[in-house]
């Protein structure tokens, strides 16, 4: 993926908000045994969990991955949404993402270069002042992890420490969510808020106009 330009950047500190509570979220129905084991044990503490996905993220997430999965193609997009600290641990709320056409195989995906302006006028419409809060793509059939090339992606784009991958495989129905960690990356919990829960207030934190 092509590091975009940032032209401009505006930083301002994370807002100290409790996270949703545990009655608002659930599991997402393809968490492994090993990830679900990591769901409960973050939920026993009341969290945060470093990610929650509104229902309407994860939905596009699915649909997005399993569309292209009889064809076992990549899919990838931007997370949007917001970031929260709580009793000193930061956590991202992802309300919504955006992606634009891709030129993808059934080993590795990046935005289609001319599908650029598209993609941005998608950012531009997103409705709230967004921060990137990482990314998704997908490994269909082959699990869920990061590869070197996902590591550097990680790395080079998405290295604060909100910002997560999350990878989903539609054909094994395995999700889950990762961070950097030290040289290398580890898996960490994320919920799924409810489809009724409402949208809180959006609250301006970062917002950073891009240029290829």
């Amino acid at each position: 993926m092509p590091r975009p330009k940032i032209l401009k950047e505006t930083r301002r500190e994370a807002e100290e908000r409790e996270p949703p509570s545990m009655e608002a979220i659930k599991p997402h129905d393809w968490l492994s045994d090993e990830s679900a084991d990591l769901y409960r044990r973050t939920a026993a503490l009341s969290g945060p969990f470093d990610l929650y996905l509104s229902w309407i993220a994860k939905e596009k997430i699915m649909d997005h991955a399993l569309k292209e999965a009889p064809k076992r193609l990549e899919v990838m997009g931007f997370l949007l949404g917001e970031v929260f600290t709580w009793k000193g641990k930061q956590y991202a709320l992802v309300r919504d993402v955006v992606t634009t056409h891709l030129k993808s195989s059934s080993a590795k995906v990046r935005f289609d270069p001319d599908a650029f302006p598209r993609l941005f006028s998608k950012l531009d419409d997103s409705g709230f002042d967004y921060i990137l809060v990482g990314w998704y793509h997908s490994h269909p059939g082959h699990t869920c992890f990061l590869s070197r090339t996902d590591l550097e992606t990680q790395r080079t784009m998405f290295s604060q420490e909100y910002h997560c991958a999350v990878v989903i495989d539609p054909l094994n129905k395995d999700i889950k969510a990762f961070k950097l960690e030290g040289d290398g990356y580890c898996e960490v919990p994320f919920a799924v808020l409810g489809q009724g829960v409402q949208r809180v207030r959006m609250t301006r934190k970062l917002k950073t106009k891009l240029a290829v």
